[in-house]
């Protein structure tokens, strides 16, 4: 009501990314009335139901990049620079192949190869993403899983599994505070490595196939939820989740 109220007069441009429920967009964006004459709002999501339900009045699907623009941007997450440097071009066009045009796969194997410049190891993370066709998106990102040392890749499970995407920072450090794996510096990494992203007011955002992914890694290291209860913190955590307040 207070959106309604307040900008039910005035013409905006509306934003929302990466939307998958229609809750999100009632709360936001209750209907047509709530803006000014003339206003234009923009939905990003992968679910074609919801847009369905939705009754947009345009949709626009986007077209994958063709080979100079995945080699562009993965120059950039890898190079910091718009071209391979000297010596990777081969590389880079083989790896822009394997992507198909995935900028969120381009993201993830440039972040795991841009602290490498030994082609060798070019050359054996590409021979292990080639290995295995099935599954190739979680294939790239378990290469940035495997990169990980062990108490990262604990926090990184937790967070996946417990689904903590849109929690605050320090409500997470609260969260967390017991738990021997949790270093505020491991959050650093799986930030530097694009594993996870804190928005401008410092929530956790994670990719929904990294959350599958961590949620299929847990499945191989058990089939039971012992081994997630076993965590020292695993109940506080669950009681504390159970009194935050989310938007959504």
């Amino acid at each position: 009501m207070i959106l309604q109220e307040r900008l039910r007069h005035k013409r905006i441009f509306l934003v929302l990314d990466d939307v998958n429920k229609v809750d999100q967009l009632n709360a936001l964006c209750g209907s047509h009335e709530w803006f000014g004459e003339g206003s234009r709002i923009m939905i990003t999501t992968r679910d074609d139901d919801l847009l369905s339900r939705l009754k947009v009045d345009y949709v626009y699907r986007m077209k994958e990049m063709d080979g100079n623009e995945s080699l562009e941007l993965f120059s950039w997450y890898v190079f910091k620079q718009p071209i391979p440097i000297e010596g990777f071009g081969d590389l880079c066009t083989d790896i822009v192949k394997y992507a198909m045009g995935f900028p969120l796969t381009l993201q993830v194997i440039g972040s795991f190869l841009s602290t490498k410049r030994r082609k060798q190891e070019w050359e054996s993370a590409l021979e292990k993403l080639t290995k295995n066709p099935n599954d190739e998106t979680l294939k790239v990102l378990r290469l940035s899983f495997d990169g990980l040392s062990d108490d990262i890749k604990e926090t990184f499970l937790d967070i996946a599994c417990l689904n903590l995407s849109g929690m605050y920072l320090d409500d997470l450090i609260q969260i967390f505070k017991k738990d021997v794996h949790f270093t505020e510096h491991g959050m650093e990494e799986l930030v530097t490595r694009s594993i996870v992203n804190l928005d401008s007011k410092k929530r956790i955002e994670m990719h929904d196939l990294f959350q599958l992914l961590g949620r299929e890694i847990r499945k191989e290291k058990s089939t039971t939820m012992a081994a997630v209860s076993s965590n020292i913190w695993f109940s506080e955590a669950l009681r504390y989740l159970s009194n935050i307040h989310t938007i959504f």
